[in-house]
């Protein structure tokens, strides 16, 4: 009886030994790095105005569609950085038709996945979109700030965009999905290198729906 008692003692001992050694394994094994899934995919490129045509570049609306730039009625954000006592980087700056105010991410480091997201009171089939990336108040805030390279564009359809922006000033334009859609949000995904501070900005999106006739 003793003897069967302590083969029974050593049986739990090395089970729990074994379970033991498992649960090590398995933490040194997992990672809580998230891994980005659009990491080394590139999306489509946007396109700078053509100053030659009259600032209709390949990216812009055909001259035979009629359309109309569109008010949101709401405009919404992850994450805003703090107010100061000159500026503020509100969501809504990226509406209001200036240069010199932007939405700049408020969460920590780069602000990779945060977002921005643009409700419409009604379904609307979208022309093209018009996006001035980085803060563009002045050419010192432009270089400082981080803009975006990489920029998730998702519709309320369930459709997904990939989209490259470019580097550059002023207005630059993106096709959008031509379903009819309730709301269009754009996330970060990666920025331009050369920045001073880690706070990503965009000045200014205009967003183009279909003229009903």
């Amino acid at each position: 009886m003793v003897g069967a008692l302590k083969a029974f003692a050593l049986l739990l001992i090395l089970a729990a030994t074994v379970f033991t050694l498992y649960a090590v394994v398995q933490k040194g094994l997992a990672t809580e790095e998230e891994i980005d899934p659009y990491a080394g995919i590139s999306g489509t490129t946007a396109t700078l105005p053509d100053e030659s045509s009259g600032g209709s570049g390949s990216g812009q609306t055909s001259p035979s569609e009629a359309s109309t730039l569109v008010r949101p009625t709401s405009v919404d954000a992850s994450s805003t950085l703090d107010s100061t006592s000159t500026n503020s980087y509100r969501p809504t700056n990226l509406v209001d038709g200036d240069f010199a105010t932007a939405w700049n991410e408020g969460a920590e480091g780069l602000g990779l996945g945060e977002w921005v997201k643009f409700e419409f009171s009604r379904q609307l089939v979208l022309t093209r979109i018009e996006i001035a990336n980085g803060f563009q108040k002045d050419d010192d805030r432009f270089a400082g700030n981080p803009r975006v390279k990489t920029l998730k564009v998702e519709y309320s359809t369930g459709t997904v965009q990939l989209v490259d922006l470019l580097d550059a000033s002023g207005f630059q334009t993106i096709l959008p999905t031509r379903q009819p859609v309730e709301w269009v949000k754009m996330a970060i995904v990666s920025v331009h290198p050369d920045y001073e501070w880690e706070d990503t900005a965009l000045s200014e999106v205009r967003i183009y729906a279909r003229t009903d006739r």
